[in-house]
């Protein structure tokens, strides 16, 4: 499976990647959402799926599905995987809260062309993109001040109330693609968020999280990291505290020697995507999202 992986990242460096230690994800339902092509006791091809739950009416339950195959494999491969999951990928969501719907999402990068015409001739359709960007941390880095009533902490949250009280503040902010407990738990205990992830948030004087950025290693390069997760509750909104916010997690991130930091942010966020531009984010790539309702 991960030798097909690698073959797959060769051809198309900048695909969605899936590594070992994601074996782990709670999101995979116990490895129960990976189900595997096999010829002659020998694996030929997967098919994964991520299902993301919603807890509004408004919005949908994502699954975000990927399927790989081997090197010279046609497309009837492909075809098994999708059509044998798919019975499984529809019920995935069946004790879901009551969403909006549930919508099949792929990440295709500029290169995946049989993937993308794969996935379209099944009814699936340009949605959003993923765009990734870069910034130089040897550039300099503009200060913006923090609202007045507001401190900066740095947190790494390891226990249920710490954790419970940034994902309550995170969901209040992202409702169409909340995260989950049972996923950031996973995510806390991961090596490369307990050697050097923190999240940076700011404050008010009860204690309440206004803002945060999360910060972590990048897993296969040290010198890069990770500046996700950003986002201000409402009620600090339009005070400038996301720049600042930003801004102090580039600095601190300078401080600690790091070379690049590194964000992704979604085409139809254009006020954030205008805001890490000025902030010295540079496009890289980017990979589009194809739907499909069920």
């Amino acid at each position: 499976m991960l030798r097909i992986q690698r073959v797959y990242e060769m051809e198309h460096p900048l695909a969605e990647r899936f590594a070992f230690e994601d074996l782990k994800n709670p999101l995979l339902n116990g490895r129960k959402n990976i189900f595997l092509a096999v010829d002659n006791g020998r694996v030929v091809g997967f098919l994964r799926f991520l299902t993301r739950q919603n807890f509004s009416t408004a919005h949908f339950h994502h699954i975000w599905l990927d399927i790989t195959v081997d090197e010279g494999a046609d497309n009837n491969l492909m075809l098994l995987l999708y059509e044998t999951a798919l019975p499984s990928i529809v019920d995935t969501t069946s004790s879901f809260f009551p969403a909006a719907g549930t919508k099949i999402c792929v990440k295709i990068a500029d290169s995946e062309n049989e993937k993308r015409d794969f996935f379209s001739k099944r009814g699936f359709t340009h949605w959003i993109d993923f765009e990734y960007m870069e910034r130089d941390l040897k550039r300099e880095i503009i200060s913006h001040p923090i609202p007045s009533g507001l401190i900066i902490s740095q947190m790494k949250p390891r226990k249920s109330p710490e954790i419970l009280k940034y994902l309550l503040a995170e969901q209040s902010c992202f409702p169409d693609s909340p995260l989950e407990y049972k996923f950031l738990h996973y995510f806390f205990s991961k090596p490369e968020w307990k050697n050097e992830g923190l999240i940076l948030a700011s404050l008010d004087l009860k204690g309440n999280i206004a803002g945060s950025v999360m910060l972590y290693p990048d897993n296969t390069d040290n010198s890069k990291f990770h500046t996700e997760e950003i986002f201000v509750v409402e009620r600090w909104r339009n005070k400038g505290l996301a720049r600042a916010l930003l801004a102090e997690s580039l600095k601190y991130l300078k401080k600690k020697g790091k070379d690049r930091a590194f964000l992704s942010v979604t085409s139809d966020r254009t006020s954030a995507k205008r805001m890490y531009e000025e902030a010295g984010f540079r496009f890289l790539y980017k990979r589009e999202v194809l739907t499909l309702e069920i």
